[in-house]
């Protein structure tokens, strides 16, 4: 095997445990305390970072795998998840290619806005569309508080993604 092939695989490799982590970490009860009954939305911010890194295809791919580790313990997810994260990580890598830049800014603005919509799709596909009452209430109560303590783990995964990048570089 080539050692170019070697590093990919390697990098890819590390990016799937760091999505395993993550899930564990926001799907294990008491792993990761939540603020107020507020749980964090760990493998959304990681699926920003990594599309923001790996580009559209292997974003994609990612954000599928991320989406379908939260379906398997969502009771509601029937591949929404899935889904979404899949088109997430491919709109951040095709954003880096075409009219963004890759910094922390831009992966900050991106992970807020892949939040926002989540959340919203997340409440009128589930929410509101299942009857529950009080769904504006909850949308402001749990779900944006919740976009707020996800995005600010947002700098560490973009930070452990940049330095898995940059110690799996590869040669030219």
């Amino acid at each position: 095997m080539r050692k170019r092939t070697r590093i990919l695989l390697l990098r890819r490799a590390i990016f799937a445990l760091l999505i395993l982590g993550a899930h564990l970490l926001q799907n294990t009860p008491g792993a990761f305390p939540s603020v107020c009954g507020v749980r964090a939305f760990f493998l959304l911010s990681l699926t920003v970072c990594l599309g923001l890194f790996e580009r559209e295809v292997a974003g994609a791919l990612f954000g599928a795998f991320a989406g379908v580790l939260w379906d398997s313990v969502s009771p509601l997810g029937d591949g929404f998840h899935a889904l979404l994260f899949m088109l997430i990580g491919a709109a951040c890598g095709i954003l880096i290619n075409t009219i963004m830049r890759n910094n922390l800014i831009t992966a900050m603005l991106l992970s807020v806005l892949a939040h926002v919509l989540y959340v919203s799709l997340y409440v009128i596909f589930f929410v509101v569309a299942e009857g529950v009452d009080s769904a504006g209430w909850l949308y402001v109560r749990y779900y944006l508080p919740a976009v707020v303590f996800s995005v600010l783990f947002t700098p560490l995964f973009y930070l452990l993604v940049r330095t898995v990048m940059r110690r799996t570089r590869l040669p030219e």
